[in-house]
């Protein structure tokens, strides 16, 4: 039984990585880490060409990430109540290199945790221009993947504090 649950936590995380390509030049991913108190979500961008990858961004909000319900209501959103500096960025990725980012959710939708059960991460990476050549809206690229949030570990929690 150790043997299977072994195996079984190893290639979970593999499972759940959601990639998209653009071309053959990168390709973008999410991968969810799911703890019982939050979920980490592991952004990539790998550079598959033999020359370095220069993206430019109109902010300093590289990528937007959404999570939502199985009815598809949107219950995380990244940039919700954050502010991004509204100046061009740049982002170099050598060749066969990989940017990584981390980003995390604490599974509370106004204070409140949401319930156990499976939702989806959708990521999308934001640059305005790939190699200085401008990317139109129909060049989005977009990495989605379920996951599913735990039940929540009440023997873990920490005590609420009373006011009299």
């Amino acid at each position: 039984m150790r043997i299977v649950l072994s195996v079984i936590l190893f290639l979970f995380p593999f499972s759940l990585k959601g990639e998209a390509s653009y071309g053959e030049q990168f390709q973008f991913s999410v991968v969810p880490n799911v703890g019982n108190e939050r979920v980490e979500f592991e952004l990539l961008i790998k550079n598959n060409e033999e020359a370095p990858l220069h993206f430019e961004f109109p902010t300093s909000q590289y990528y937007e990430i959404t999570v939502t319900d199985r009815t598809g209501h949107e219950v995380y959103r990244y940039s919700k109540g954050r502010f991004f500096l509204q100046a061009l960025q740049y982002l170099k990725i050598e060749p066969q290199q990989t940017y990584r980012k981390i980003e995390s959710w604490d599974y509370k939708v106004n204070g409140k945790r949401v319930p156990a059960g499976q939702y989806t991460v959708t990521a999308t990476l934001l640059p305005r221009k790939l190699n200085d050549q401008p990317l139109n809206n129909n060049q989005s690229v977009v990495s989605k993947v379920n996951f599913n949030v735990p039940a929540e570990n009440s023997g873990f929690r920490r005590p609420e504090s009373k006011e009299n």
